[in-house]
């Protein structure tokens, strides 16, 4: 039932509707604002930021800089941290993403369709070749299939 239905049925009801969802509700918080309520460690979140570079000196220092930022492999050692980020960048997107692709578009055919065509496709033509129909009712000669006659079969229960 559409809303203006509903607004000319029962004006009551829509009068109702129309009152509670128009009332605002504002959340004021009256607590004390304090600063000091974070709970982490100074090592993870320091008090005092480190100076920022500001003579040339600063900026040209590019083998142990003092304002790098660690990739997480080491916390301590500027050329050891960024060596182990530079090898496991070049394992996983040269070796696995590379290698894995040329492996899955190299590897063999597991399921066997490249020789499921072909040798459909050599049925095919000897079938065409010896005048017969491609697809045959009877894929193999009914005198070559030896059935069980009734009295072997008993009370067995044939679904066909």
């Amino acid at each position: 039932m559409s809303l203006s239905r509903i607004s000319r049925s029962y004006p009551a009801i829509f009068n109702q509707l129309q009152r509670y969802s128009i009332t605002k509700v504002a959340l004021i918080s009256t607590s004390k604002k304090s600063k000091d309520t974070l709970a982490f460690p100074d090592d993870v979140f320091p008090k005092k930021l480190p100076p920022a570079p500001k003579t040339v000196e600063d900026f040209a220092e590019t083998k142990n800089p003092k304002f790098w930022v660690s990739y997480g492999y080491d916390e301590e050692n500027y050329e050891t941290d960024r060596h182990d980020h530079k090898v496991i960048n070049f394992f996983m997107l040269t070796v696995l993403v590379c290698g894995g692709t040329f492996i899955m578009a190299y590897n063999p055919d597991v399921q066997n369709k490249d020789w499921i065509y072909r040798e459909a496709y050599l049925r095919m033509n000897s079938r065409q070749k010896q005048g017969l129909p491609i697809i045959d009712k009877n894929y193999i000669d009914p005198e070559k299939i030896e059935l069980p006659s009734d009295e072997e079969l008993g009370d067995t229960e044939i679904i066909i």
